[in-house]
């Protein structure tokens, strides 16, 4: 792999469709973004854009790069908050070895108001099965899981626990130049089938001193690229003991606390019936709810939950995309999550994770915009731009950075541009509109990460795609017949069936 590509000491964006994100949705039909190192020093239409290059040292303006963005959107960055690397489970877990046909297909753990003593025992063998990569084979899959992310358009990362090692996450960001807060799949407990108490799993003390180490790296980084967070994978799988150690840590070390609460309907009576409250409740007892919060799939509640929310502003990211595919009724069956965003909350979009690639940032957006205007049968109840704001401006909030998701002069220069001058938008004078209706992630085509250039023409410029994929089928067929036992010719004829090295 090369090194990141090098900044000019200048970067103008000329003559694009400039949607801010803002706190203003400040719109420009036809605007334009300089970049002075990795800042954004000046957005604006043409001509008071152009008088800001003129205004720069000689020196600066010798080096300028100049895109020519007529016909494109320009847009921030995506920042998405809730995200989970699962990329070493493409073979078993809901992926490769599927039966290709899809009518047998029954409802799973999460669909039908959900499984929540599954759920919970399923979770409990992720950070298990994630140790058990190779420090080598961890980075091959996470540098390609993260390229997926890259080409798609997103900037920043929030990992809320992933099937990979943290420290082979924070090179991967590195290496290709992303934003990612890495975290550990955190959790001491679990609440099984056919008992009534959870049950221990895991040394407390052995889980936050793991993760305090990581915080402790992580603070000390330089890249600019790389954060560490505080997660719990689930509500359920989550000790009093640990609950109140991981607030310490988050408070010390002042970083977010993301975990999975009140996502299933079937969660609340499980948590009632194993620790004696209701899950929101439970994180207010624990000393979880405050404005660190990113309570992640936050959907069954009670008024007083709401109200807990509500005061302690807590953050709120949801992946409406993904609900579809799992079953889940996360916006539809109770509305909180719109009605608390109504309410004054932040609420932003994110994609959750699979072990095949899941709809990206754009698809979240399409998904929040038709979902939420059906919910409430009014086409104004949220606006492109709208969620524009959730999936970057709001996000990078959820991730308590002030310094990405807009663009806005003095913020880190992260942006996105895509074509927009095919029949999709043909006489559309709103094409972020043309962009969420038939558009999406593969229609990016160039990412720009604290001013370098990073995706141009949709390819990568400092990394080889073709190397990056076949590194990351090795690690997965190392990884496959080594540690869970999948055996060698089921992997190679897979691998094969599906174009070995083709950009799997």
């Amino acid at each position: 792999m090369n090194a990141l590509p090098g900044r000019a000491p200048a970067l103008l964006v000329r003559g694009g469709c400039v949607y801010t994100a803002d706190a203003d949705s400040r719109m420009l039909p036809t605007g334009s973004v300089l970049v002075v190192g990795d800042t954004i020093a000046a957005v604006g239409s043409v001509g008071e854009v152009d008088a800001a290059v003129a205004a720069l040292p000689a020196e600066v303006r010798a080096g300028l790069r100049t895109i020519d963005g007529s016909r494109h959107l320009v847009l921030p960055g995506f920042v998405n908050p809730h995200w989970h690397e699962m990329f070493a489970m493409r073979l078993p877990f809901k992926g490769a070895l599927r039966d290709p046909r899809d009518a047998a297909d029954e409802p799973g753990v999460m669909a039908l108001g959900g499984d929540a003593r599954t759920i919970s025992t399923m979770f409990d063998t992720f950070q298990d099965v994630a140790d058990g990569l190779t420090p080598d084979e961890a980075e091959a899959i996470a540098r390609y899981s993260l390229w997926t992310q890259l080409r798609s358009g997103t900037t920043a990362l929030g990992d809320v626990g992933s099937f990979n090692r943290p420290e082979a996450m924070a090179a991967a960001a590195r290496a290709l130049g992303i934003r990612c807060s890495v975290s550990y799949w955190t959790g001491d407990a679990v609440c099984a089938p056919g008992e009534s108490r959870h049950r221990r799993t895991r040394d407390t003390d052995g889980v936050l001193a793991r993760l305090e180490n990581l915080l402790a790296d992580c603070a000390r980084d330089t890249s600019g690229l790389v954060r560490a967070q505080v997660s719990a994978s689930y509500i359920t799988n989550v000790s009093d003991e640990l609950g109140e150690g991981l607030g310490k840590l988050a408070r010390a070390y002042d970083v977010p606390f993301a975990t999975h609460v009140g996502a299933l309907r079937d969660e609340v009576d499980v948590v009632r019936t194993y620790y004696g409250t209701t899950p929101v409740r439970r994180l207010a007892g624990l000393g979880l709810l405050d404005e660190r919060l990113m309570a992640v799939h936050c959907a069954f509640l009670d008024e007083h939950e709401r109200s807990l929310l509500l005061a302690a502003k807590a953050h709120i990211s949801h992946s409406p995309a993904k609900y579809g595919p799992t079953g889940e009724s996360t916006v539809t069956e109770t509305r909180a999550i719109p009605e608390l965003r109504l309410a004054g909350l932040d609420v932003s979009l994110s994609t959750d994770g699979g072990s095949l690639p899941i709809g990206g940032m754009p698809e979240a957006m399409r998904a929040a915009w038709h979902g939420y205007t059906e919910l409430f049968a009014d086409n104004t109840a949220l606006l492109p731009t709208d969620a524009l704001a959730m999936a970057t401006r709001i996000a990078a909030r959820g991730l308590r950075r002030a310094d990405i998701g807009a663009l806005v002069p003095g913020l880190q220069a992260d942006l996105v541009l895509v074509p927009a001058d095919d029949w999709r938008y043909l006489l559309n004078p709103r094409p972020l509109e043309g962009f969420l209706n038939l558009g999406g992630s593969a229609d990016v085509k160039t990412v720009i990460v604290a001013g370098r250039v990073l995706i141009e023409d949709g390819r990568t410029v400092h990394l080889d795609e073709e190397q990056l994929t076949a590194d990351y089928l090795d690690a997965l067929e190392s990884f496959s017949t080594r540690r869970l036992g999948i055996p060698s010719d089921v992997v190679a004829g897979v691998l094969a069936a599906h174009g070995r090295g083709a950009g799997a």
